[in-house]
């Protein structure tokens, strides 16, 4: 049986966007991996169905000393491990992947691109961000992204060329419409357990507490509904900037620790939203979707893919807080047509990005490129 490498940077992302993937071709091939455990959320690569799991110290900021050290141990680990394919996701994690299997002589090479921490960036460091992004393209031998508007900005900005390819209709991994199916007893129970009353309606946002991701454009934008407003707002993730120390104190703002089962926690809300500055695809968005959630998000490339605009929810140009605002009252004196949109996102969600249709495409893929 051929052997596989995946190589990310965080147990996060193994788990959130691995574990469908790695399931279904560890059918077919021994599967390895390798992650920085010194991460938060290290006993989540428990639950992954691989072979076995090694530590790599690759960490998401620059340190060059660590960065060239942990790239000569994935040199010498390859070499001595000789693996059929590696298959990197997130940025760091491909650099030191796609140069580490070029050196030792992996013959396939395969990058998944998710996100470009270059795009809020401005001067030498963007330059430098998006060489490096132009060198794990050239070092792989196979590109994937992981949405059709992510691919079309990346060509556009000469990162990849027309080989590089999407699965499906986008998302990394689809979402599993079984366990993302709206549950009116478990929105009760958790709405019971935080003292959330019927009538208030609740905003929530899911992901990396991050100011690129569009958190504090949220927060005002928030906060300019009048306190009359019944309203609520869930920040619900690793807050890595420490972001709640200045607004822990309002009562209608609510900060929760990363969550291991967004299918729960995403049903207190009544509408979802990502007003992010950059996004490759926006996973959480269609997880959302498949719970019946309307969604507010901005219009960065890679959530295109993901919201249909006044069909599926509502949106907004990139960094506009008066438009997030407006939009945020709309939802609230327009419950009725927001939950049509959260019925229509599940529908959208079936036709297009199940997890089945999606592993079916990682299976395809992988027949036809690694055998």
């Amino acid at each position: 049986m051929k052997k596989i490498c995946f190589i990310v940077s965080s147990p996060l992302t193994a788990s959130t966007f691995l574990n469908g993937p790695i399931n279904k071709l560890s059918k077919l091939y021994e599967i390895y991996l390798i992650v920085n455990l010194n991460n938060k959320h290290k006993e989540l690569v428990d639950k992954l169905n691989v072979k076995k799991v090694f530590h790599f110290e690759i960490i998401r900021k620059v340190n060059v000393f660590k960065d060239i050290m942990c790239l000569i141990k994935v040199i010498d680990f390859f070499r001595k491990n000789k693996f059929h394919a590696i298959h990197s996701v997130s940025p760091k994690a491909g650099l030191i992947a796609m140069l580490g299997g070029y050196i030792s002589g992996i013959k396939i090479r395969i990058h998944t691109f998710t996100g470009q921490v270059w795009v809020t960036k401005k001067g030498v460091i963007r330059k430098t961000l998006k060489f490096v992004d132009k060198l794990i393209s050239k070092l792989s031998t196979l590109v994937l992204t992981d949405g059709k508007s992510q691919l079309d900005f990346l060509i556009k900005n000469k990162i990849v060329d027309e080989k590089a390819k999407v699965l499906g209709k986008g998302s990394i991994s689809g979402v599993s419409l079984k366990k993302f199916n709206a549950d009116d007893k478990v929105r009760e129970k958790l709405r019971a357990k935080f003292n959330i009353n019927q009538n208030q309606w609740v905003f929530m946002y899911l992901g990396r507490l991050k100011k690129d991701k569009g958190v504090l454009d949220l927060i005002e934008a928030f906060l300019k509904i009048k306190k009359e407003k019944n309203t609520m707002l869930f920040l619900v993730g690793d807050d890595e900037e420490n972001l709640k120390k200045n607004y822990n104190s309002y009562p209608r703002i609510t900060f929760l620790p990363h969550n291991n089962k967004p299918e729960n926690i995403i049903q207190i809300c009544d509408t979802f939203c990502l007003p992010s500055y950059r996004e490759g695809f926006g996973l959480s968005v269609i997880e959302a979707s498949s719970l019946k959630k309307p969604i507010i998000s901005s219009n960065t490339y890679g959530l295109k893919d993901t919201v249909i605009n006044k069909k599926t929810g509502l949106v907004f140009q990139v960094g506009d807080i008066e438009k997030l605002n407006d939009h945020l009252i709309y939802a609230i004196n327009n419950k009725k047509r927001m939950k049509e949109m959260g019925y229509n996102g599940r529908d959208y969600v079936e036709e297009n990005f199940s997890e089945e249709k999606i592993l079916v495409e990682w299976e395809r893929f992988y027949m036809e490129n690694v055998n």
